[in-house]
């Protein structure tokens, strides 16, 4: 019976690690959405402000983000709920604060606010790794943290490119290249905890 209970629990942890790492896939699927529609509509003649079609992404994620987590019941939920404190923590302060202090034209500006949420993203996920993941005995793959690093070294030549803009259209591409960045992180750390999770089959918690 003791053999059996802990056969039990290790399938339990199996399953939570694959759903992390199917969350990867959807949550990625759900942002690119998100930004490829305001590149459309800033294709189409709308102006920066259009950037706010990232809202509604926030909540289909936040809804789908608690759908997952009574899903896969982790040992310590009170600790994962304090993740979209870190989630949302970088994008206020880059989409609110920063802003009043920057000096910038239309265009600039436009640069700024369609491609900003790429480092923010990157601060979310190193904070997010550093505070809570790396605390979450049941994931045998921690990714957070890497997907964070991976996000702000690819921002650097981000914003070289940033600084060449010339008209919208540039914009535009800069907001697909930083798409594609995204989904290929995410796409990385969903194959990796995919991969990697049947470990949890063959490793004791800690």
């Amino acid at each position: 019976m003791e053999n059996i209970g802990k056969f039990a629990l290790k399938l339990e942890r199996y399953r939570y690690n694959m759903i992390a790492s199917i969350s990867w896939v959807i949550f990625g699927s759900i942002f690119a959405t998100a930004v490829m529609t305001f590149n459309a509509l800033m294709l189409l003649g709308f102006d920066w402000y259009v950037v706010f079609t990232i809202v509604p992404a926030g909540v289909v994620s936040l809804i789908v983000f608690h759908k997952v987590r009574k899903l896969v019941c982790p040992i310590d939920s009170k600790r994962w709920k304090r993740e979209w404190i870190f989630f949302a923590l970088p994008f206020i302060v880059s989409y609110t604060i920063v802003p009043q202090f920057l000096s910038l034209n239309d265009l600039q500006m436009s640069t700024y606010f369609s491609t900003m949420w790429y480092p923010s993203l990157g601060v979310a996920f190193l904070l997010v790794g550093l505070f809570i993941e790396r605390k979450d005995e049941m994931l045998v793959t921690k990714t957070m943290l890497p997907a964070g690093i991976l996000t702000l070294a690819t921002s650097v030549p981000l914003a070289f490119l940033c600084e060449g803009v010339k008209s919208s259209y540039d914009v535009i591409a800069i907001g697909l290249i930083a798409t594609a960045l995204m989904l290929s992180i995410y796409t990385a750390c969903a194959l990796y905890g995919f991969f990697k999770g049947y470990k949890a089959l063959f490793t004791d918690s800690a």
